[in-house]
C-alpha cells in the first residue's frame, strides 16, 4: 500500500508556482494581443476611409464634378457623409471610426468620426475648389480627416474642418492648438492618423510629421499641396 506521501497531486507551493508562470506568460501575451487588436482597428478605419473615397468619386461623377457639401446646405440629412449614403452599402457602418471614443454617441446623434475639408465642401472658403476638374493634383489634395475628440459628440454640426484657420497665427503652438480642435493627428495607437485624398487613396501620417509641417507654417491641407515640400 502506498503511503500518503507517495500519492499523486500538487502541493500548494507547486500550484502557486504554476499560477505564477501562467500570470507571467499572460503578461507577455497581453501586449501582443492588444497590439494586434489596435492594428485591426487601424485597418478597419483605413478601409472605411477608402469606402468614403470610392463613394465620393461616385458622387462627384453624378454631380458634374462637385464634391459633397456640409450640413449648412440643409441639415443633417444634407451633411456630406449622408449625401454619400446612396453610393455606399451602409453609411452608419462607415461613418464611425472604431478608435473614436465617442463612437456610440456619434452614431446615435447622426455624427461622424470623419470630417471633410472646407476647401472642397464650402463655397465660402477663399481656397474653395469648385469641381474635381479644377484640382491640379488629386493625389496631393486631402479632402477628409479624422475628427478631433473635442468636437461635440451629440451634434452633427461638427462634420467639417477649416484648415484656413489653422495657420492664421504666427505662433506654432497656437497653430497646433487650432489644428487639434478640428482633427486628431494621433488617433491611433502608433501616434498616427489617416488622411483621404481626392484621388481616393488613404495615407497614414505620423503626428510628429504633421506637427513639423505646422511648425514650418506649411498648410498641407491646401488643395494640390498635400505633401511635404521638402
Amino acid at each position: 500500500m502506498l503511503s500518503r506521501s507517495n500519492k499523486q497531486g500538487f502541493t500548494l507551493v507547486e500550484l502557486l508556482v504554476v499560477v505564477l508562470i501562467i500570470a507571467i506568460l499572460a503578461g507577455f501575451l497581453l501586449p501582443a494581443v492588444q497590439s494586434a487588436r489596435a492594428a485591426a482597428r487601424r485597418a478597419q478605419c483605413m478601409n472605411k476611409m477608402r469606402q468614403i473615397g470610392i463613394a465620393t468619386h461616385a458622387f462627384v461623377t453624378a454631380n458634374h464634378g462637385h464634391f459633397p457639401k456640409t450640413y449648412r446646405a440643409g441639415g443633417p440629412q444634407m451633411s456630406w457623409v449622408y449625401t454619400l449614403a446612396p453610393f455606399m452599402e451602409n453609411v452608419d457602418e462607415v461613418r464611425i471610426c472604431p478608435d473614436d471614443p465617442h463612437d456610440q454617441t456619434r452614431l446615435e446623434n447622426k455624427g461622424t468620426s470623419y470630417v471633410i475639408s472646407e476647401y472642397v465642401s464650402q463655397p465660402s472658403s477663399s481656397e474653395y475648389i469648385g469641381t474635381i476638374e479644377h484640382l491640379a493634383s488629386t493625389s496631393k489634395t486631402m479632402i477628409v480627416f479624422e475628427g478631433s475628440d473635442t468636437r461635440h459628440p451629440t451634434s452633427f454640426y461638427f462634420e467639417h474642418v477649416h484648415p484656413s484657420a489653422w495657420f492664421t497665427n504666427a505662433s506654432p503652438e497656437l497653430r497646433w492648438y487650432k489644428l487639434k480642435i478640428d482633427i486628431k493627428p494621433d488617433r491611433h495607437q502608433v501616434d498616427q492618423a489617416h488622411y483621404l485624398y481626392a484621388d481616393g487613396h488613404v495615407e497614414s501620417i505620423q503626428a510628429q510629421i504633421i506637427r513639423m509641417w505646422v511648425e514650418e507654417a506649411y498648410n498641407f491641407a491646401l488643395p494640390n499641396n498635400g505633401q511635404s515640400p521638402t
